[in-house]
């Protein structure tokens, strides 16, 4: 009887798992030329200036992707292309990508974001989820709020 049942728990997990799969990262890093690894460097470093999608970007993690755009640069200046390189570069090249695909995609304004937190008054928790735009922008609105409290221009008026 228990091997009826645990087989059935397990062909239940394995049926729902493919619920709970996470969306794939999205590679925006893929090199195969020289050439055209330099259109697509600059193509992402013009998005990572203010209002970009990568606006967000840490400097510790813009000197690291900036760093890896220099190794995969070299890589692929030397050998031509991805087909002209020893399987070891192949290797260095892939895991260069995976790190700036993997860090971009940590520091993309439409990453979503979500959190249970239980409202006032109640202990069951609400999942929320924002945007890391929205939340930077929520978080620039308090301090502008803050910061125009201080000063005295919100609740100066007649009656306060």
């Amino acid at each position: 009887m228990f091997r009826k049942i645990s087989f059935a728990a397990v062909c239940v997990v394995l049926m729902a798992s493919p619920a709970f799969a996470k969306k794939p990262i999205e590679k925006v890093v893929v090199a195969d030329t020289a050439p055209k690894f330099e259109i697509l460097v600059e193509k992402i470093r013009s998005q990572m200036v203010d209002g970009g999608r990568y606006e967000f970007i840490s400097g510790r993690d813009r000197d690291a992707v900036d760093l890896s755009f220099q190794k995969m640069s070299a890589m692929l200046t030397s050998s031509g292309s991805v087909e002209a390189m020893s399987e070891q570069d192949k290797d260095r090249l892939f895991n260069e990508q995976e790190k700036v695909n993997g860090l971009l995609a940590k520091n993309s304004d439409d990453r979503l974001v979500c959190q249970d937190v239980a409202p006032v008054g109640s202990h069951l928790p609400v999942r929320t989820c924002k945007t890391y735009r929205q939340i930077a922008k929520d978080r620039s609105d308090s301090r502008r709020d803050m910061q125009n409290m201080t000063n005295g221009r919100i609740g100066s008026g007649p009656g306060n």
